[in-house]
């Protein structure tokens, strides 16, 4: 039976869901579907691509959530286009999460294609809807991503440390998510300063 696009796309994500990115090589792909490497390329064009097509698979869960700017909604106001912002960021965390090294894919496309990845580039649409104006939308939508990227790669980078068995598991874990909200909060109040500031 001849390899499909679909058979190589979902052996990576299986790959990448039970052994993590650093396992997620050509070579190991092709070894797994059983064929030489040089049948993948017949599917995708390169290991860029393949994870471009892993990213969007991983925001898929996020991507759906609000941004701010859906007609005859209350999050037309601004307090309400701030809210669906916290909860939209809440959402992609929880998607990053949901897959090893989730958070180091995401960030790896994002960083080749910024616009290529729907739900982050939907943040600036958000920060408009609360009320900020030409670049600075963009500018807080990117602090925001950085934000989310970088701290669930740390998130992650330490539960797979913890793992290995490099570092010592802390006594107390749970305060992640809590961590993650405190500084989401710091970010979405400054918007909210900045929104207000006379204009």
């Amino acid at each position: 039976m001849p390899l499909t696009r679909d058979q190589v796309i979902e052996t990576a994500f299986e790959i990448l869901r039970d052994y993590g990115l650093a396992d997620l090589s050509m070579r190991r792909l092709a070894r797994d579907l059983g064929v030489q490497p040089g049948a993948l390329y017949w599917h995708v064009k390169n290991k860029q691509e393949l994870l471009g097509v892993l990213s969007v698979m991983i925001m898929a869960p996020s991507d759906s959530g609000p941004t701010g700017s859906d007609p005859g909604s209350d999050a037309l106001t601004e307090s309400g286009a701030i809210a669906a912002l916290r909860l939209q960021s809440r959402t992609i965390r929880r998607a990053l999460l949901g897959v090893r090294d989730g958070a180091e894919v995401v960030a790896l496309t994002h960083a080749l294609d910024p616009e290529s990845l729907s739900v982050l580039r939907r943040l600036a649409v958000g920060f408009e809807a609360a009320g900020l104006r030409g670049h600075k939308a963009g500018w807080a939508a990117k602090a925001l991503v950085h934000y989310i990227l970088g701290s669930v790669t740390e998130e992650q980078t330490r539960s797979g440390l913890i793992q290995a068995g490099v570092l010592a598991a802390p006594a107390e874990m749970s305060d992640a998510e809590d961590a993650f909200d405190f500084g989401l909060e710091l970010l979405l109040a400054g918007a909210a300063t900045t929104t207000n500031a006379p204009r």
